[in-house]
C-alpha cells in the first residue's frame, strides 16, 4: 500500500511539474505575441499600440499612423513576397502564403474570363456598325449588354 501511494505522488509530482512548465510556455508565447513596450516612432510621448505591417514603425494612434505614412511615403501595405527565414516561420506565415498563392489563381482565373465577358453581342445593328467601322480602321469594341452604359448607347449606322 505504501509503495503504491509512493508512486502515486511521484506520477502527481511529475504531472504538476509538466502543468508548469505548460503553463510558463503559454506565457512566454503570449508575451511574444504582444507589441514589444516601447515609445511611438512619430510622436515619441505615449507606448506604442500599432505597428505598420510595410516597415514595422511603431505607432500610438490614428493621428500618428496617418503621420508616418505622409512623412515617410509608406504605403501601409505588407509585401506578401517577402523573404521569411525559416527560424521565423510559423502556421499564420504558412496561411498567408497560401492566400497569396490563392489570390494569384484567382486574378489568373478572372482574366481568361474577361475575355468571354467581352464577346460583342449580335444584333443586327451592331453587326452593321461593326462592319462599317472596319471598313474605314476604326477599332470598335461594344461593352457587354449587362451594362448601363450599353443600354443607354443609342449609336445608329444608317445606310443611304
Amino acid at each position: 500500500m505504501c509503495s503504491v501511494t509512493v508512486q502515486g505522488t511521484d506520477i502527481m509530482s511529475t504531472m504538476e511539474s509538466q502543468v508548469e512548465k505548460s503553463d510558463k510556455e503559454e506565457e512566454l508565447k503570449a508575451s511574444k505575441r504582444k507589441i514589444s513596450l516601447c515609445n511611438c516612432g512619430v510622436c515619441g510621448s505615449e507606448e506604442a499600440k500599432y505597428r505598420c505591417p510595410a516597415c514595422l514603425a511603431h505607432s500610438c494612434s490614428l493621428l500618428c499612423v496617418k503621420k508616418h505614412k505622409q512623412d515617410s511615403g509608406c504605403s501601409g501595405i505588407r509585401n506578401k513576397s517577402a523573404f521569411v527565414t525559416l527560424s521565423h516561420f510559423d502556421e499564420m506565415t504558412l496561411l498567408n502564403d497560401y492566400r497569396f498563392l490563392e489570390d494569384t489563381g484567382r486574378f489568373a482565373d478572372g482574366a481568361t474570363r474577361d475575355k468571354l465577358i467581352g464577346t460583342p453581342r449580335s444584333t443586327l445593328k451592331a453587326k452593321k456598325l461593326a462592319a462599317h467601322a472596319r471598313k474605314v480602321n476604326i477599332t470598335l469594341r461594344f461593352l457587354p449588354i449587362t451594362f448601363t452604359k450599353s443600354k443607354e448607347n443609342s449609336t445608329l449606322f444608317i445606310t443611304k
